[in-house]
């Protein structure tokens, strides 16, 4: 089996394993405004649970994540608004064993991706669960669903459902509420998060979104041996 297989054998095995973690959420075929208060409590309770268990083995990614994360901007603090300040559970991370040629990197909009596949190189793709921050939830796929289904203006055929706006009313008084620029989707964490990481021998590449509707990508290089922050943003971009 190759080093690709393995990794997405592994990331299969775990999101599996924490779906199937997610056992209060089926106290709650669907929410509604009565019980919404008690959900918040068990999500909270669930998201410090996978927090005492959260472990990075790599002390680099470790640095970049909380550099680069909410934790940096907010310290701690919850958002604005809200009560919680919410995150993804997982980071995706590729991990490429090669040297990326950051000059053709530079051209394809920062992101070493696409050439780097290009070019056949194997990789690992794994995924890792950030610190959680003070007043913090962890956001799964299967959490989201709970909440877009509250939230409505979702897909519906060819056009989006009707949004509910007293229950988005409802949702801000615990988490930050965006609705998607392109419509039929919502955002629920709190920016800037970061979407995924690609990391080869000599570049990471931070994917960050900034907002709803606005992201950019951070580069370290590495330099005498250690991972230095480039200087300037890579790329940044708005929807």
């Amino acid at each position: 089996m190759c080093m690709r297989s393995r990794g997405l054998s592994l990331l299969f095995v775990m999101v599996t394993f924490l779906c199937h973690s997610q056992d209060f959420l089926a106290k709650y075929p669907e929410l509604t405004k009565t019980n919404l208060e008690i959900f918040f409590l068990g999500w909270k309770k669930y998201s410090d649970s996978i927090a005492q268990n959260a472990t990075i083995s790599d002390s680099v990614l470790v640095d970049i994540i909380r550099s680069n994360g909410i934790n940096s901007t907010i310290d701690g603090r919850k958002a604005k608004g809200a009560k919680y300040n919410v995150i993804r559970q997982k980071i995706k991370v590729d991990r490429y064993k090669v040297d990326a040629d950051t000059a053709k990197v530079r051209l394809s909009f920062g992101d070493p991706h696409f050439l780097l596949e290009q070019s056949g190189a194997d990789y690992i793709t794994d995924s890792v669960t950030p610190p959680l921050p003070g007043s913090g939830l962890y956001l799964t796929s299967e959490i989201y669903k709970k909440l877009a289904s509250f939230a409505g203006g979702l897909k519906d055929g060819d056009g989006f459902g009707e949004i509910n706006k007293k229950n988005v009313k409802r949702l801000k008084k615990y988490i930050p509420v965006d609705y998607g620029h392109w419509g039929g989707y919502w955002w629920f964490t709190t920016f800037p998060i970061i979407t995924g990481i690609c990391y080869a021998n000599n570049l990471i590449a931070v994917e960050r979104r900034t907002s709803w509707c606005t992201g950019d990508v951070l580069w370290y290089v590495k330099e005498n041996g250690k991972f230095i922050l480039h200087p300037e943003l890579t790329t940044r971009w708005i929807e």
